[in-house]
């Protein structure tokens, strides 16, 4: 644990506290500090949601229950009765939740002369309470159960993508805690070290399974290993080594279970048989399947250790993939270009534009673990509205108004179930997507050596209100200032990237800024000093091509 959560646990949770100026404020502060609550999750809550089981307390917030200390049950309920209602005990938005927790850490700051306490948002936060909880010794499972996080890896909120430094020393030092590390898992962590390395030269997506595959193969501790890739018809066998065809196509058949279960759950699987232990791992990045890894180790040889190095290798493989499927869109002189009709009951937007009767116009995506952020214009509505149509509504995660501009007022969102993402997941890149009280229309670019009938289906299909308009082969419409992104796309990382791009379509290079730099690490699941360290970087990148690229 580190950053911001370690601050907070070091007794920096108590001063901010101490800066709260009301009963409101310092019960939001502890909902979210203590209890681990969501902003979106605050404004909900009444106080008949707080229950008692076999004497401990409870607060009832939909999806799960929040385990809610003795105290701060009493706080809700006499905060209730001097306000004398049971319906929502803060009756603000969401966005101002995360303003009086900023507001409350200036004035920390200003008592105490600490800045750290100005860059303290919600979801530091919600990282101290599970830190907590793990501080404590409370089962992980149960810290799963009854805070926001819904995998061990989120339990740490400042880490970026895993990378081969991470495999070989967090894990490493997570063996030692236990026990002395076996000759076997030091092997284990240098395999796949090794195979990390090797991806940040690979320049497609056979190139990444051909050398996961020959490298994991060619090791002692493993007997074979496949690539499967996730496409409109299921999985594809790609690529495989130290196995015959044969012999792995009876091993597939033999492990279609727990194969189907890797994907489903997006989990690592094992299956003991007589000659070999057959464990399957999902390829993934944030909640995208990209595929999966199948691995052959001597049977009764693996243990926990290893398979959560396994893991960590198949987000990272995930997170390889993705990124030369986008750099070689982005970088292609030649794209099939798809118009997608979109009925006004499509999907959540056009719903929103028709109920609302206005229209909404995506002005830029950027690529997040789990999803995409999704940078919306409306026009012809207040923001009140939005706001509120959006809380109210299961499929938007989270909105966030981010300002006026000449294209309309503009708000951040994160959408559950969207054309957007689906066509984004299916290997495609959105080029624009406009919606009005009537429907509208998607309009997107997908590589030239695709399957476009897959592409197609996979999209029509999700959403039964949405049919191709027509396709076409296009020239790309960056060919023009090719080489200044094929240098930039090079020399920035996807995370800075991403860090970038949530900047510049979020409002941060505004002025007056229309998203401050915590705003952006919250939504980007990061912390404020990483955001910073990612943004100046990529700067940096930018205006040394651009000044030095002849």
């Amino acid at each position: 644990m580190g950053g911001l959560a370690q601050f907070l646990c070091d007794g920096g949770y108590e001063r901010l506290r101490r800066a709260t100026r009301t009963h409101r404020g310092d019960l939001i502060v502890r909902l979210c500090g203590e209890v681990g609550l969501r902003p979106k999750e605050v404004v909900t809550i009444s106080s008949n949601d707080a229950i008692e089981i076999d004497g401990v307390w409870f607060l009832d917030v939909g999806v799960r229950k929040a385990y809610l200390p003795a105290d701060v049950a009493h706080a809700i309920r006499k905060y209730a009765r001097s306000i004398d209602t049971e319906e929502a005990l803060v009756d603000v938005s969401e966005r101002r939740i995360q303003m009086l927790v900023r507001e409350c850490g200036n004035r920390a700051a200003d008592a105490t002369g600490d800045d750290r306490f100005r860059e303290i948002s919600t979801r530091d936060l919600r990282a101290f309470h599970a830190c907590q909880l793990v501080a404590d010794g409370v089962n992980l499972s149960v810290v799963l159960a009854v805070t926001a996080y819904n995998r061990l890896a989120a339990l740490e909120p400042y880490i970026d993508p895993p990378d081969q430094e991470r495999i070989a020393s967090t894990l490493d030092s997570k063996q030692s805690t236990v026990d002395p590390p076996s000759t076997r898992f030091r092997r284990a962590v240098t395999v796949a070290a090794d195979v990390g390395k090797e991806l940040t030269a690979a320049s497609t997506s056979s190139d990444i399974h051909e050398i996961v595959c020959d490298r994991l193969a060619d090791a002692d501790e493993y007997r074979f290993a496949w690539i499967e890739e996730a496409t409109g018809d299921g999985l594809v066998a790609r690529t495989h080594a130290g196995v015959e065809r044969d012999a792995l196509e009876r091993i597939r058949s033999e492990s279609e279970a727990v194969i189907a279960t890797t994907l489903d759950d997006q989990e690592i699987q094992t299956r003991n048989a007589e000659t070999a232990t057959v464990v399957t791992i999902p390829l993934s990045e944030g909640q995208t399947a990209r595929g999966l890894l199948g691995i052959g180790v001597p049977p009764n040889e693996i243990d926990q250790p290893e398979l959560d190095v396994l893991t960590v290798l198949g987000t990272q493989i995930g997170h390889a993939i993705a990124a030369v499927e986008r750099k070689r869109l982005l970088l292609a002189d030649t794209v099939i270009e798809l118009t997608f009709g979109v009925s006004h009951e499509a999907a959540v937007l056009p719903v929103a534009a028709a109920t609302l009767d206005c229209s909404f116009e995506l002005v830029g995506v950027v690529p997040v673990d789990g999803g995409l952020l999704c940078y919306v214009a409306a026009r012809n509505v207040t923001p009140d509205a939005v706001l509120e149509y959006a809380v109210a509504t299961d499929a938007i995660e989270d909105v966030r108004f981010v300002g006026d501009n000449n294209e309309g007022i503009l708000f951040e969102l994160s959408l559950h179930h969207s054309p957007i993402l689906v066509l984004t997941e299916a290997g495609g890149r959105v080029q624009s997507y406009e919606v009005d009280p009537h429907g509208g229309r998607l309009v997107g670019e997908i590589s030239t050596d695709v399957d476009v009938r897959d592409i197609v289906t996979t999209v029509t299909d999700a959403f039964s209100g949405i049919t191709l308009d027509a396709k076409r082969e296009t020239e790309h419409e960056i060919a023009t200032d090719m080489g200044f992104r094929e240098t930039l796309a090079d020399e920035l990382t996807e995370r800075q990237a991403t860090v970038l791009r949530s900047a510049y379509f979020g409002g941060y290079f505004e002025w007056p800024r229309d998203s401050t730099g915590e705003e952006l690490a919250d939504s980007l699941d990061v912390s404020s000093p990483t955001l910073h360290h990612h943004l100046r970087t990529a700067q940096q990148k930018l205006l040394r091509t651009f000044f030095d690229d002849p």
